[in-house]
């Protein structure tokens, strides 16, 4: 039996290890479908998570591509209903984490008791205790990570909900994703997670959560701006169990580390 004291991720929480940027020279909103124009191709797809800063104020945020159009364009759904076409002078930053393994459209949505359910355009192959990013520009249904606590069908998923009710409805746009990862245990190998440090190195307070096999460590945690959150554990992680998290803001990074033994 080998062990191996090793560094199981560092990184950004919201755009994982390798993420990808853009400069967003136009930007558009009709009927709350945004349209973003990218200086040059931006290499996303749909079932990314984009993160646009510096482009206007009912743009920046967090959010997952609905559609690509053009290799210069892409799309996501908006709270704001319309917003005129205009230049981005000087240019904006878009940073997609593009590790998602699955994702795909919206269908319908109803929160009942305060659990949501989305119903997807195809079968989405969550479990439960995955971690999900959806973005059908309704503030009550959208989120950047939710754990999924039901799997009603091969179409239907549920999590946690900050609002009470929201009657079923159709939804005509709207995109989910599978939260990547940041870390997966190896075949025949289990790992004790031994520390995590959440930084958050804005200027501004943000939010975080981080998951242990698909168990909350952290849900929607406060933390100060260019402050530490420190975690010291002794968690026994099986085979296939993942780490998982996300942050409200990019430049919040996460620093795990642990002990491989196989």
């Amino acid at each position: 039996m080998a062990t191996t004291t090793k560094a199981l991720f560092r990184g950004s929480m919201l755009l994982g290890a390798s993420p990808v940027r853009a400069y967003v020279s136009n930007v558009a909103i009709t009927t709350n479908l945004a349209t973003i124009t990218t200086n040059a191709v931006h290499g996303y797809a749909v079932g990314n998570i984009v993160t646009i800063t510096g482009a206007h104020a009912s743009i920046d945020g967090t959010y997952v591509i609905y559609t690509v159009p053009t290799t210069t364009t892409f799309t996501f759904v908006s709270t704001t209903a319309t917003l005129s076409s205009a230049a981005v002078s000087p240019v904006g930053i878009a940073i997609s984490n593009t590790g998602a393994t699955a994702g795909g459209t919206v269908t319908n949505r109803v929160i009942q008791n305060g659990i949501t359910t989305i119903t997807t355009g195809a079968a989405h192959g969550l479990a439960i205790h995955d971690m999900v990013a959806v973005t059908i520009g309704l503030s009550s249904v959208d989120t950047v990570m939710a754990l999924v606590v039901g799997v009603p069908s091969t179409t239907t998923f549920s999590y946690v909900s900050a609002t009470t009710t929201l009657a079923t409805a159709s939804v005509t746009q709207g995109a989910w994703v599978k939260v990547p990862v940041f870390y997966t245990v190896p075949s025949a190998t289990t790992t004790v997670a031994t520390n995590i440090v959440v930084t958050n190195l804005n200027a501004t307070a943000v939010t975080f959560s981080v998951a242990l096999g698909g168990v909350s460590l952290a849900k929607d945690t406060a933390l100060a701006a260019n402050a530490s959150a420190f975690f010291d554990l002794k968690q026994v992680l099986d085979t296939t169990k993942t780490i998982s998290g996300a942050a409200s803001l990019p430049l919040v990074t996460l620093h795990a580390s642990g002990v491989e033994i196989a």
